[in-house]
């Protein structure tokens, strides 16, 4: 991918990512370009989009596969598959903001489909190994994991906080959110 084309999806993320509404126009200024120029390489909204989706995709399952090497302990994979989903920022939140918009996502890209179920299969083998409150479906340990980390980074980027605390924060809400406490004493 050429220079141009990767600093005008870079931009159409964080700009997508602040405001899902955001114009064509207003992702060229904001990287100095002329609404043509950014025309000649996406022709229209949706086709940006849809390279968007590929992209932040891409790099996202490639950091969710990196998590699940990174241990053979399904809990240091879930803490590790955290901390780069904060780490991935406006990728991470294009992502989430589109998904929940746009429910056939899953359908549309192949690399977010093998993404969340990288995803939704650790977070079986975690409920299976009793880690889970039972009183918690993993629909709602999965969108709590997503809300979590959405507001981590809008700490992050809104107050320009402290990225280590916010991520330890938000690992701690999350992770005593959703523990067996009867089973760790």
């Amino acid at each position: 991918m050429n220079d141009t084309k990767t600093k005008i999806i870079a931009a159409a993320i964080k700009a997508f990512s602040k405001d899902p509404n955001a114009s064509m126009e207003e992702i060229a200024e904001s990287i100095n370009l002329s609404r043509r120029t950014l025309h000649r390489y996406f022709s229209s909204k949706s086709e940006l989009i849809a390279e968007i989706i590929d992209y932040a995709s891409g790099l996202c399952l490639q950091k969710t596969e990196e998590s699940i090497q990174s241990s053979p302990d399904p809990r240091t994979q879930l803490y590790t598959m955290f901390l780069c989903d904060i780490k991935s920022g406006y990728q991470f939140r294009f992502l989430y903001n589109f998904r929940e918009n746009y429910k056939g996502m899953e359908d549309e890209s192949s690399e977010f489909k093998k993404m969340m179920q990288i995803f939704r299969d650790l977070l079986k083998t975690l409920n299976d190994n009793g880690l889970f409150n039972p009183q918690l479906t993993i629909n709602w340990i999965e969108n709590l994991y997503f809300s979590t980390i959405n507001t981590a980074i809008n700490l992050i980027n809104e107050n320009d906080s402290n990225i280590k605390d916010v991520t330890e924060m938000a690992w701690i809400s999350y992770f005593n959110a959703i523990t067996n406490h009867s089973e760790n004493k």
